[in-house]
């Protein structure tokens, strides 16, 4: 960091990749639990609610690793390197994102079970992939 950033207060970006700890591994494992149970219950309302947890879990996860990223997309791109020997899994993990945005912020917007049952396994995949479960 040079004498003009402290002076201008401006932060170096975090260029190292941060580690997932045992208890951050636990935490994901726990939420994952939970994610299941939701699953389970086999709503709508709950499907979608398993979505959005686990992407948060995999934000989580990703946050963990690459820190001081802005916001999930930006972390989202680092990973390409960590699935570069599955595009798809990398491929399946951007579509579920951008899913779980469309049930955020699109009013009404209706998933079916079979595609949030997908979206869920991408999102664990991910986490596999990642080393968080």
């Amino acid at each position: 960091m040079s004498l003009l950033d402290i002076f201008f207060g401006r932060k170096r970006t975090v260029e190292k990749r941060g580690l997932l700890g045992s208890f951050d591994r636990d935490q994901i494992q726990v939420g994952w639990q939970k994610i299941e149970e939701l699953k389970n219950v086999g709503k709508p309302s709950t499907f979608r609610e398993a979505v959005v947890e686990a992407d948060k879990l995999v934000d989580f996860s990703l946050d963990k690793l690459f820190p001081g990223r802005e916001n999930a997309a930006e972390r989202l791109k680092e990973t390409k390197e960590i699935f570069k020997f599955n595009r798809e899994d990398y491929e399946n993990l951007w579509y579920a994102h951008k899913l779980r945005n469309e049930i955020v912020h699109k009013v009404g917007f209706e998933l079916p079970s079979v595609e949030a049952k997908r979206l869920l396994d991408y999102f664990k995949k991910a986490l596999e992939t990642l080393g968080a479960l």
